[in-house]
Parts: C-alpha cells; structure tokens; sequence
C-alpha cells in the first residue's frame, strides 16, 4: 500500500508528523514480560510510532531476540494502537512468529482496525499453529492470553 492511499483512510490516528521520528515515545516505549494471573506474558510495543515503517521494522528486529528467547513466554500481545501497520511489516510479525525454533501458544493483536486485522490473518494463514486473537482491551487481552479456554 502506498503512503498517499495510507494517508487518505479515515483513521488519522496513526499518523503523525515528527521531525525526530526516533524520538516518538511510542519508539522509545521498552517491551517487557509481565507476571499475570499465574502465567506470563510479553508485551510488544510498536504502539504509537504512526506512519513510520521502519521504525516499527528496526524496534521489532531489536526486540525479537529477546521475546523469541526459548525462556520467554510463550503467549505473546503485540500492542498496535497508533501505528500504521504496512503487509511488509505484518509479514515481518508472521515470520518471527512462525519461522523460528520457539513455540508460541497465543498471540493477540492490541489496538487493531479491521484492516489490520484482514493484513495479519493473511500474513499468518497456513503458517500459525498458535491461537491468535484480536482484542482491543488491554485487560481482556491479558486474561484471553493467559486463560486455558482456547476460543
């Protein structure tokens, strides 16, 4: 998808203009692994960086050695709120996903429209063997990703 044709959708609340764009907080913004429920989850934050793929790209890259680490959870969320997610970097997000040694068990997508939704199922079709969710409430997300109902 071309910028113009990003830019022209009715959700302007992933755009942004910076002149510093590496200096957004959502770029700066650190992932981590939170104890919750009796379980564990990592959090991925590409949150809030807007239009700037390769921000998004790079702050993937960077964290994907620490959350395809084999002693980190296995249940992943990827919050995406505030930022435009392009088919080059949701097949980013499957391939890390699924092309590796780690195993993951459940994945949700945080802070999604539809079209995102319709990118990251196609990027993820016939490659996934994990449960994978689109939730836009950060509590229910914690608790789909930790429960054992498999929904």
């Amino acid at each position: 998808m071309k910028l113009s044709e990003l830019f022209s959708r009715d959700d302007q609340s992933r755009f942004c203009a910076a002149d510093s764009p590496e200096k957004l907080p959502g770029y700066r913004k650190k992932s981590f692994s939170l104890p919750y429920a009796g379980g564990e989850i990592w959090f991925e934050h590409l949150d809030g960086i807007y239009q700037y793929t390769e921000l998004a790209l790079s702050k993937l890259e960077a964290d994907s050695g620490e959350f395809l680490s084999l002693s980190k959870p296995s249940q992943i969320g990827f919050v995406l709120d505030e930022t435009v997610v392009t088919q080059e970097l949701a097949d980013r997000i499957a391939g890390l996903l699924c092309g590796g040694k780690k195993k993951f068990t459940r994945v949700c997508f945080i802070g999604t429209n539809r079209q995102i939704e319709k990118l990251l199922r196609s990027a993820l079709s016939g490659k996934s063997d994990f449960a994978f969710a689109f939730i836009n409430d950060f509590d229910r997300a914690k608790d789909w990703l930790v429960s054992e109902d498999f929904r």
